[in-house]
């Protein structure tokens, strides 16, 4: 090639170039060229190939041996309250067919025993609820009445066994609500910037922002459930270099590290409120594009067959290194604050005890109510009784 210079310019700064670089050294060496990477964002000379994370319009592309994705910056989530943890054991359809065989059951009794016919269906319902939390309150005379709560009590241990266990596990350790990982529930829940951009892709999230009163601080942010857009170059090489901040590693290329410390302490803050989703969009095989009146094309895609097929896209194999990884960390999906149960979170047991108090006091004021109605009646029929056979 009479020392012609092949220019290669990079449009994704966060992508490892050590496969490209191979690839264009080998050229030049074996075909009497030199090899340069152009630094400029538009370059100014003629260019040969170059690597974007999108390609737009028609031209002559050289498929490469991994993806180019999109992915999303969303908040972390947000701990439960320990008060929940009296309802989450069971979903709501569990708690609404537990509530319907109570009333079904107390029904039964009320229709068919002959010694709860003439009670309150009230009552009954309250010695249901008396039946699950510590068994039935006076002996059950009848064998029909027996039968029906003797099954009631069977399906009863079952359920509160596996109630109270599942309580223990869930104060025992921090609970968070769902991750946002589906691009339904990102869409469903967070906030987006207006960007023409991004409309213009296809992308017309529901929640749309157009202010920046939310940029204040991170907290703000995170309450506002804030999203954003971001390659998943930047999202891979972040989460691959956040621990070499202090040690100033450098990268498999050579270069050092792209931000500086200012900026990884920023990027370090942000991570403490937001993490990177599973979710993945604009997924497409990355590729080469190469200048049209370059002489370099046919030189570029069968070295880089060499490659594909000689599985060099592996970087070890060129550099003896540790590759970045590919995938980006599930560390990331660590929530807010981890934090054990301590004496705070206990006040859910004095929550049920004064409402078992208080339910005690509301039941045993009815009790009475309903005891001084009945006498109440009952004189009053004796009393009409009496008038009868005194007149």
């Amino acid at each position: 090639m009479r020392g012609y210079e092949i220019s290669y310019i990079m449009m994704n700064h966060l992508r490892d170039t050590t496969y490209d670089f191979e690839i264009g050294n080998t050229i030049a060496q074996r075909h009497n060229a030199t090899f340069k990477q152009k630094e400029e964002f538009v370059s100014k000379t003629c260019l040969d190939f170059e690597q974007t994370p999108v390609y737009l319009g028609a031209s002559r592309y050289i498929p490469l041996p991994d993806t180019s994705e999109l992915c999303f910056m969303v908040p972390k989530s947000a701990p439960k309250s320990v008060f929940l943890v009296l309802l989450d054991p069971y979903d709501r359809y569990s708690w609404i067919a537990f509530g319907l065989i109570l009333v079904a059951i107390s029904l039964v009794l009320y229709w068919f025993s002959k010694s709860s016919r003439h009670s309150n269906i009230i009552f009954i319902v309250l010695e249901m609820l008396m039946i699950v939390l510590n068994g039935p309150t006076h002996e059950l005379v009848e064998r029909f009445e027996r039968f029906v709560v003797g099954l009631f009590m069977l399906l009863s241990i079952v359920v509160i066994s596996s109630y109270q266990s599942l309580v223990i596990s869930f104060i025992s350790s921090p609970r968070y609500d769902p991750q946002l990982d589906t691009f339904d529930d990102i869409n469903d829940t967070c906030l987006f910037m207006h960007d023409l951009s991004l409309t213009n892709m296809g992308y017309n999230f529901k929640n749309i922002h157009y202010t920046y009163e939310i940029f204040k601080s991170f907290e703000i942010m995170w309450k506002a459930k804030y999203c954003a857009i971001i390659t998943c170059t930047e999202a891979n090489y972040i989460m691959a270099h956040i621990g070499a901040v202090d040690r100033l590693e450098t990268l498999n290329s050579g270069t050092t590290l792209v931000y500086n410390e200012k900026q990884w302490k920023h990027i370090k803050q942000r991570l403490t409120y937001f993490r990177y989703s599973k979710a993945r969009v604009h997924s497409m095989m990355a590729m080469y594009r190469v200048a049209e009146e370059s002489p370099v094309y046919h030189n570029l895609a069968f070295y880089t067959q060499a490659f594909i097929e000689g599985r060099l896209e592996y970087f070890p194999v060129l550099k003896k290194s540790i590759p970045l990884p590919r995938d980006i960390l599930e560390d990331t999906v660590k929530s807010i604050s981890v934090k054990k149960t301590n004496l705070e979170d206990l006040l859910v047991a004095w929550f049920l005890y004064c409402l078992g108090i208080l339910l005690s006091v509301v039941s045993f004021i009815a009790e009475e109510l309903a005891l001084c109605k009945r006498n109440i009646r009952k004189r009053t029929i004796e009393n009409n009784t009496k008038a009868n056979r005194s007149q």
